[in-house]
């Protein structure tokens, strides 16, 4: 990053992180509702002890650092969520994108990877946000807003990073999906970003963005697997995949139905 691309990171990040303390202020209760939820699902054996998670990683990321990627997973899980931990993918699923990163993309997932998330609400399992949703009801416009202003942010660090966007995770971006919020305010926002561009003569920036299913239960290796063709480079086929899957990801016609 130049100079002027690093000061505007280092605005996205503050404001991030600024954004994540007054959602939680906002919250006081948002702890007890999360513990409630993980009794009545069984995700019990783990202390709730960070309602609304910011990614600590963001602060290491420096003005040196070459970023490949870009991504944007769902939401913190309970390793994620440990006051100790307090950073994005680092359970089993963002294990298994490090090891794939490293071994088939040649890109330290660590180092050379930004990540952030749907919503930096907390629960056990994504799908459990409808039902914390359900046991306080007054979550629901945090949950909301929060999804408008993660998604708001990607075109923004895209940016800033000059990295290539991978979003993580696709069957809840339908309409009445956990995630319809997020992929409506993602329109939006390359809808501005691209027009921007596009007036300046430079490339679209959704033309970098790729969506693919997410590292959790193996479904993006099978996927991968299912749609490689017969001695197709895998870097060549993740980046076909991920171009074809953008429709689930953005519809930026203006008669697009559901936005």
């Amino acid at each position: 990053m130049d100079g002027q691309a690093y000061d505007r990171f280092n605005a996205l990040r503050d404001g991030f992180r600024t954004r994540v303390a007054a959602w939680s202020a906002a919250l006081p209760g948002l702890a007890d509702a999360q513990r409630r939820l993980a009794e009545e699902t069984g995700d019990t054996g783990y202390a709730v002890e960070t309602p609304i998670v910011y990614n600590r990683a963001l602060d290491e990321v420096g003005p040196s650092d070459d970023i490949a990627w870009l991504v944007v997973a769902d939401n913190p899980g309970k390793r994620e969520q440990e006051a100790a931990m307090n950073r994005y993918l680092v359970g089993r699923s963002g294990q298994a994108a490090e090891r794939f990163f490293a071994r088939e993309l040649g890109v330290d997932f660590r180092r050379s990877v930004v990540v952030v998330n749907k919503t930096p609400v907390h629960t056990p399992k994504t799908a459990q946000l409808r039902k914390l949703a359900r046991i306080m009801p007054e979550a629901v416009p945090v949950l909301e807003e929060s999804q408008r202003y993660m998604a708001a942010l990607v075109p923004e660090l895209q940016a800033c990073l000059r990295a290539r966007v991978w979003v993580m995770g696709l069957s809840e971006l339908r309409p009445k999906g956990l995630f319809e919020t997020w992929r409506t305010a993602l329109n939006e926002a390359y809808r501005r970003a691209d027009a921007e561009a596009l007036g300046r003569g430079l490339p679209a920036p959704s033309e970098g963005l790729y969506g693919f299913n997410h590292f959790s239960m193996g479904s993006f290796a099978t996927d991968l697997k299912r749609r490689r063709s017969p001695g197709e480079p895998v870097v060549e086929a993740v980046l076909r995949i991920g171009a074809e899957n953008r429709p689930r990801l953005l519809d930026l016609s203006t008669e697009a139905a559901f936005l």
